[in-house]
């Protein structure tokens, strides 16, 4: 019942450590471009700088719940009152003093509220170009009447010389762009999140352009405590190239590093001109020889089986305990699939149940009484759990 990921990137690992019974490597990535997903943002920024106080998004209840300091639901999920919590000040002025509207929008969409922040400029309409109008045919004029010639003695008519071909005119070579007046430097778009695995190195590429050539730095803030940042100018592309070169410890397996990067440059003096619009990325550390795919779900757990005697159904709930470091989407992308329930001594399948984002799962199994198990096993991406099923009849299987 594994299901593949197809969004993670990894890095290869063959240190051993301790897990579970899933070991698989992850392939080292050296240099890579793509789109960051606001979603993927989104989901790493709050888990990393807000569920703490304010807990995990709960789409039963519409609300956060779990956190330290009071649940968010109703317009608390707002982005507009995430930025007047930042005006505040306090810890969250100090996390949130960088964010944008764009992505205090991408947050409270992340868990459920409203992207009020901010609103689009509509384009402007264009004016249509009117079609010219079509040139008529000129008139044909018709070819005159040829007049016979005279007779005599005919006199040859001397071969016209050839017109000599004109020499072609050379186009022009293109003439390059040029920068627009204090042209900031720009950052490429960087892929994320980055998966690494704890005692192996994770090493990426952060590269940046500066149109008017100047001198460029790029710096990073939010790196893991270890982690290296080098870099050095490509002629060839004219760009500066930073390298990121990190190999988490064991203590780091389970976190997430949200990281930003900038690009200064310098004139010729040596003094800042300015900086570019700056670009987030985010690091997961996973244990030793585990997989994305294969850590993603921790626990499959059923909180309540039952036999309902008066109802003939068998009567199940459960949750699925999913990595903390897992995004919206790759949760989405697992429960995609069925929990499937058996019989835990026949292991005969019996029912199948659809899983929340959140993990929350229930079954209501229509049974004949001679046919009730004694107890229940589930099966979810290769996690399993059991339990005995409550007031089960005594001829039980």
């Amino acid at each position: 019942m594994t299901k593949k990921l197809g969004i993670f990137r990894s890095a290869n690992t063959t240190a051993e450590g301790p897990w579970s019974r899933h070991a698989l490597s992850l392939a080292v990535v050296m240099v890579a471009t793509g789109s960051v997903p606001g979603e993927s943002f989104a989901a790493l920024t709050y888990a990393g700088n807000c569920q703490m106080c304010h807990g995990a998004y709960d789409s039963g209840s519409g609300a956060t719940a779990g956190g330290m300091a009071p649940a968010l639901k109703g317009a608390k999920k707002n982005a507009s009152a995430t930025r007047a919590a930042i005006a505040a000040g306090g810890t969250m002025g100090t996390m949130g003093a960088s964010w944008s509207d764009a992505d205090l929008n991408a947050v409270a969409l992340e868990i459920g509220g409203a992207a009020d922040l901010g609103a689009p400029t509509p384009a402007p309409t264009a004016t249509p170009t009117p079609a010219p109008s079509a040139t008529p045919a000129p008139t044909t004029t018709p070819a005159p009447t040829a007049t016979p010639a005279p007779t005599g003695t005919p006199v040859p008519t001397p071969k016209p010389s050839p017109t000599p071909a004109p020499t072609a005119t050379p186009r022009p070579s293109p003439t390059p762009a040029p920068c627009a007046d204090e042209a900031r430097p720009e950052i490429d778009t960087i892929p994320s999140p980055w998966d690494a695995n704890a005692g192996k190195e994770l090493r990426f590429t952060v590269s940046a352009l500066d149109c008017d050539d100047d001198s460029l730095t790029i710096k990073a803030k939010g790196l893991p405590s270890g982690a290296t940042l080098t870099q050095e100018f490509d002629p060839d592309v004219r760009k500066q190239i930073a390298t990121v070169s990190w190999t988490p410890g064991p203590e780091a397996v389970g976190t997430v590093h949200t990281v930003v990067f900038v690009a200064v440059d310098k004139d010729g003096n040596g003094h800042k001109k300015s900086v570019s619009i700056p670009r987030w990325t985010a690091i997961r550390v996973w244990p030793a020889n585990t997989t994305p795919e294969a850590g993603a779900v921790e626990i499959v757990a059923i909180q309540r089986a039952q036999w309902s005697a008066g109802q003939s159904q068998l009567l199940l709930t459960g949750r699925i305990k999913f990595s903390r470091i897992l995004t919206k989407s790759e949760r989405q992308s697992l429960v995609a699939d069925p929990v499937v329930i058996t019989d835990a001594t026949t292991h005969e399948v019996i029912g199948q149940a659809n899983a929340s984002v959140s993990g929350k799962w229930s079954a209501r199994i229509p049974l004949d009484g001679g046919k009730v198990p004694c107890s229940v096993a589930v099966d979810f991406h290769g996690e399993m759990g059991s339990r005995p099923v409550k007031r089960a009849p005594s001829q039980c299987n």
